[in-house]
């Protein structure tokens, strides 16, 4: 792995008051924005060209995952396309809520493929109330991304790049572990190498007492309450801090109803916990270099078990020690500007390094 450092990024832009207890390189490559990452003024004013871009551009469907649950997808493939992305969403989240994202990444000549995971989004639910976010098993979730890459990986151009969010990152570095050569690179947003119980439902022995409950009662909320979709407002969020972002993504949420989703079962935080206790056996069989985006203000995921898998893996984890981002919250693919901004450029500065080594293109 050619080394990962923040002084290779572009070299820069001190200005706009980009201070954020980011460190000086990373805070100039985002003056100079080389990748034409969106800022929210942009996003705003070209709202309508990425409407008619995932109308237009976009192919969806649906494929078959573990046990024959529909799992839907959206792929984008550009002419001339250098390399393919393939996301990991969230949970809670859909490939809708992505759409700036592909509009970004395709414009800079990357094909682009993502689905939604088993249990959310546009996918078969496992559950009679549709807004349970439940799963019987994490490995489920890893064996529909096999599934996944094996059924589109010959319409994926050019070497293959990881992008995980949240649990996305949790089903990202096990498949990493299982999959050591699939990927060229990964980059991980705030990854769910442990779920934050506390948040959850308050309990700070959460993964205990899930281990626990789930016995007699693993599809009912964790919590003792049902907390069905509730789209709360922007003041007092813990995602983001980009009011346009939050908004748009609380829209498309509204207007497609079938993607919302509540809190998790008592054996979806069960098998969350579960996963984060497989953590250092799964980085002891990583080989892939994957740069680890942290968020200084993130109550939705424990940021320890982050620096811990970066140690884990250790040459393999760019720049040694994870992408710190003092101020930020859980969702930095919908956060403000001047955390966004920065973050996106950390992500495709590294993906563009890993892509110029000779292996990449093996």
């Amino acid at each position: 792995m050619k080394a990962f450092s923040l002084k290779t990024l572009p070299a820069l832009m001190l200005a706009a008051g980009l201070t954020v207890g980011l460190p000086a390189p990373l805070l100039a490559a985002t003056a100079v924005n080389p990748y034409k990452v969106l800022t929210e003024t942009e996003l705003e004013a070209q709202q309508v060209q990425i409407d008619l871009f995932w109308q237009k551009q976009i192919n969806q469907g649906s494929f078959a995952g573990i046990g024959e649950v529909p799992l839907h997808y959206a792929y984008v493939v550009p002419a001339n396309a250098k390399a393919t992305i393939v996301i990991l969403n969230g949970r809670t989240e859909s490939v809708l809520k992505y759409q700036e994202m592909y509009f970004e990444l395709a414009r800079q000549g990357y094909a682009v493929f993502s689905y939604d995971h088993r249990g959310q989004g546009l996918s078969g639910r496992l559950n009679a109330d549709p807004h349970l976010g439940h799963v019987e098993d994490f490995q489920h979730y890893v064996q529909d991304v096999a599934l996944f890459m094996a059924k589109f990986s010959g319409q994926m151009p050019g070497p293959k790049l990881l992008m995980a969010h949240s649990m996305g990152g949790a089903i990202g570095s096990a498949y990493l572990a299982k999959a050591p050569t699939e990927f060229v690179a990964a980059a991980m947003s705030a990854p769910m190498h442990a779920p934050n119980a506390e948040v959850i439902f308050g309990a700070q022995d959460g993964c205990y007492l899930a281990a626990a409950v789930r016995w007699s009662c693993s599809d009912c909320y964790a919590g003792f309450v049902s907390q069905p979709y509730n789209p709360g407002p922007f003041v007092g969020n813990i995602y983001t801090q980009s009011e346009i972002r939050y908004r748009r993504f609380r829209e498309q949420y509204q207007q497609q109803p079938k993607i919302q989703l509540g809190g998790p079962s008592w054996q979806w935080l069960s098998q969350a916990c579960a996963i984060a206790d497989e953590m250092p056996q799964i980085a002891a069989n990583i080989q892939t270099p994957v740069l680890i985006l942290q968020a200084g203000d993130d109550s939705a995921v424990a940021p320890a078990p982050q620096d811990e898998f970066c140690q884990a893996i250790g040459s393999n984890c760019a720049g040694g020690k994870v992408l710190h981002f003092a101020g930020a919250r859980h969702e930095f693919f919908i956060e403000a500007d001047q955390y966004r901004l920065p973050a996106m450029t950390a992500v495709l500065e590294f993906y563009q390094q890993q892509l110029s080594l000779p292996q990449a293109s093996k």
